[in-house]
């Protein structure tokens, strides 16, 4: 559904991400099945994905220029590894939103996060990265809740996997939940 305000150009909600293998997705929400944490609400396995950046309400006729922005931001970068570190909830303190995965942050994913900022934010940070936490995102909690110390464990299987590839994604929101699809791919190293 793109949003039209009167006078207004139609808008896309726009962001860059990546996804890990489906494999890593299911193990992760087993493990996520087996905690005892109060009701939540599961992200879809095909839309767990860390977000390098999220770009917002798009005019659709600003659509190549993204396109193009998010190609020259990943231009002369190698694929890289991304290493699951721990399962996390967020925030860290108070009530948790969300259940997360972790991973570490490979120098490569850093520069093109900060590249990533650097061309599409719409209020850039004098460091982009300043605020940038690599995690992929498993279930929300809806109203935010508390969870004992000790809910949430360290990580069985923290294998890396290679990331080749970059998306930017439109997502567009629904009662249900949103609704992701793939705009672009760009391939990292070429």
């Amino acid at each position: 559904m793109q949003r039209v305000m009167p006078g207004d150009q139609p808008r896309l909600r726009l962001f860059v991400a990546v996804y890990p293998p489906g494999d890593r997705v299911t193990m992760w929400c087993r493990t996520l099945a087996a905690l005892s944490v109060p009701d939540y609400r599961l992200v879809p396995a095909e839309q767990v994905h860390l977000t390098l950046q999220f770009i917002g309400p798009t005019p659709v006729k600003e659509l190549e220029r993204v396109r193009e922005s998010v190609a020259r931001a990943a231009k002369g970068l190698s694929a890289f590894r991304l290493t699951p570190e721990a399962m996390i909830r967020l925030p860290e303190r108070g009530r948790a939103r969300l259940l997360a995965v972790r991973t570490d942050a490979p120098a490569t994913l850093l520069e093109l996060q900060r590249r990533l900022a650097q061309r599409l934010a719409r209020s850039p940070r004098k460091d982009p990265g300043d605020r940038f936490l690599p995690h992929l995102t498993l279930c929300r909690f809806r109203p935010p809740t508390s969870l004992p110390d000790g809910t949430v464990p360290e990580l069985v299987e923290n294998e890396s996997f290679e990331v080749d590839t970059i998306h930017l994604m439109k997502s567009t929101l629904h009662p249900d939940g949103a609704k992701h699809e793939v705009v672009d791919t760009v391939t990292l190293g070429t």
